[in-house]
């Protein structure tokens, strides 16, 4: 079985571009929890930060590795870019509920929800595309 991965497909440009989103996400929590002191009003707690931080780091490093090996099995385009898509967005709700609060709680909760089924989910997709090798 050839796979090729061509960085114009839809889906391969989909991926990079929410990952790299991800990431300057990350890049902009990484220092206000390495802060001291932290604005009264946007961060009212240093914790709170460094929890949000934490949380980051434990759900996008799965996301971007399952990620990448869910474009290697040629989903549907539409179905991968849906989930790239609503991963990026459920991530982005849940640090505005850690941080700033405008998101009532059970927003927060289920956008964490889905954060964590959408990676289950294209784990389950790569482990039974690839279930030839176990």
């Amino acid at each position: 079985m050839t796979i090729t991965i061509t960085l114009d497909h839809p889906l391969t440009q989909t991926y990079m571009v929410h990952s790299a989103l991800l990431v300057v996400k990350l890049l902009a929590l990484s220092p206000m929890a390495a802060m001291t002191w932290v604005r009264k009003g946007i961060f009212p707690n240093p914790d709170i930060v460094r929890r949000a931080y934490l949380s980051e780091l434990k759900n996008l490093a799965p996301f971007w590795l399952v990620g990448a090996l869910y474009v290697t099995t040629r989903p549907p385009p539409d179905v991968g870019i849906s989930l790239f898509r609503m991963f990026t967005s459920a991530r982005m709700i849940v640090i505005l509920g850690y941080a700033t609060r405008p998101v009532p709680p059970v927003f927060t909760d289920f956008a964490l929800i889905l954060s964590y089924l959408i990676t289950c989910y294209m784990s389950m997709y790569v482990v039974y595309y690839y279930r030839d090798a176990i």
